[in-house]
């Protein structure tokens, strides 16, 4: 199908590959506007965070290790909770959790504000607040996108989460870009503070959803609390391993987060020790990647429901690692920032398709625990921040990543052999 006019006018009006529901449909929910508007809110507010963080490490250290350490420690709660934080998912209201989750980062932000404006700040408070927001992360799969997908439905499961990938991918951009610029204009005490601001706006949002949403709550009550939390995870796992198709969904995000994604604890390395750029031009350098990403996955939403799933899921992830090892060449500041912003569209493939193919093939009770299963996989990146900081303290940032994308080729290949749904177009519950 041909776009005509400007892609987001037409992707936010027209409709998609045929599909009667159009973004506006969506949006005159207000229970996804508002969980949608919380992802937009917090997005900003942590890849605000990660990139200040670097920045203001690799100058108070000079170490790309404990650069990279930031990133492990961001990740750490992913793998000792995502599974426990899934199961809740299915057993106490979503409403809570968000609302809880928020609430914490909004006191760890304010916390920070004052640290800064005291100049009382050292390595080790950035490293617990780092640590504090992750464990906030971990209820982003599991319980803010399991809910705006019971909000969309089944029917417009696929173009509820493109769409929100899109915007989350566009405040990958945003975040980068406004804390560079707050950070060089007014100091990390400035960048801080709208982080304030942002999580406060969450909170608003999440005040205003309904207590009852989301069939978490109603699976919830019919269970027996926390003593069923050990044996839900045990058939959680049971399931991933029986289920192949699952199981290699789940690997693919595995290889994405240890061997892709932790090249961009480097930028401010690289950006910062081999290119020289300022703080302003460090946070430009990493929005190009977020950029990349939002226009990608808005590619993406226009022709979703034509598109096959997992091939977009997993040769976005191969093409991810290839682009990432290229960026690894590049000694030029332009042609670095290009090559991001390809490193980006080739991201949005499989950060577009991740969440959708969970959702998709997952039987409803079992959602919020396989997502659970996700955010451990996600959380296995605090290995590939370990060994990319490795890597970048002994041979040096741009060598790091190109060592670490070139080892993922070989496992993500292996993946790919057997897979037998991987050429078949997916519909909305596509096996």
């Amino acid at each position: 199908m041909p776009l005509r006019g400007a892609p987001l006018a037409w992707f936010m009006n027209g409709f998609v590959a045929g599909e009667r529901a159009s973004v506006r449909d969506l949006l005159r929910d207000p229970v996804f506007t508002r969980v949608w508007l919380i992802g937009i809110f917090s997005g900003v507010a942590r890849w605000l965070e990660m990139l200040v963080f670097g920045i203001f490490a690799f100058e108070l250290t000079g170490s790309p290790f404990l650069v990279a350490l930031l990133l492990i420690l961001r990740l750490l709660p992913l793998v000792v909770f995502g599974s426990i934080v899934g199961t809740l998912a299915d057993r106490l209201p979503p409403r809570l959790l968000l609302l809880v989750g928020l609430s914490v980062a909004l006191l760890v932000s304010a916390t920070l504000v004052l640290l800064f404006v005291l100049e009382a700040v050292r390595y080790w408070h950035i490293a617990l607040a780092t640590l504090v927001t992750g464990a906030v992360w971990t209820t982003d799969l599991p319980v803010r996108r399991r809910m705006l997908g019971d909000a969309a439905g089944g029917d417009r499961i696929a173009l509820a989460m493109s769409f929100d990938s899109a915007t989350s991918n566009a405040a990958r951009m945003l975040g980068p870009l406004m804390g560079g610029v707050l950070y060089q204009s007014l100091g990390a005490s400035g960048a801080f503070a709208l982080s304030v601001g942002l999580y406060a706006l969450g909170v608003a949002m999440a005040l205003g959803i309904p207590a009852a949403v989301s069939s978490g709550a109603r699976i919830g009550a019919r269970g027996n609390g926390a003593t069923k939390i050990l044996g839900d995870l045990r058939e959680a796992f049971a399931f991933a391993a029986r289920d192949h198709d699952i199981s290699r969904i789940l690997l693919v995000t595995v290889v994405f987060n240890v061997w892709g994604f932790p090249f961009v604890s480097m930028i401010p390395v690289i950006g910062g020790g081999e290119l020289s750029l300022s703080a302003g031009w460090i946070g430009g350098l990493a929005a190009l990647e977020g950029g990349g990403a939002f226009l990608g996955a808005l590619a993406i939403a226009v022709r979703v429901r034509a598109m096959n799933f997992r091939g977009l899921y997993y040769y976005g992830v191969l093409a991810y690692l290839l682009l990432v090892f290229l960026a690894g060449w590049m000694i030029e500041a332009v042609p670095m920032a290009a090559v991001l912003f390809c490193i980006g569209l080739a991201g949005a493939c499989f950060t577009t398709m991740q969440a959708t193919l969970i959702y998709s093939v997952a039987p409803p009770e079992m959602r919020g625990r396989l997502f659970g299963l996700m955010a451990i996989c996600i959380g296995t990146g605090l290995i590939g921040f370990l060994n990319v900081g490795l890597m970048g303290e002994w041979f040096g940032g741009s060598a790091a990543i190109r060592i670490v994308a070139a080892e993922g080729l070989i496992p993500l290949l292996l993946v790919g052999i057997g897979w037998r749904q991987l050429r078949r177009r997916a519909g909305a519950r596509g096996r």
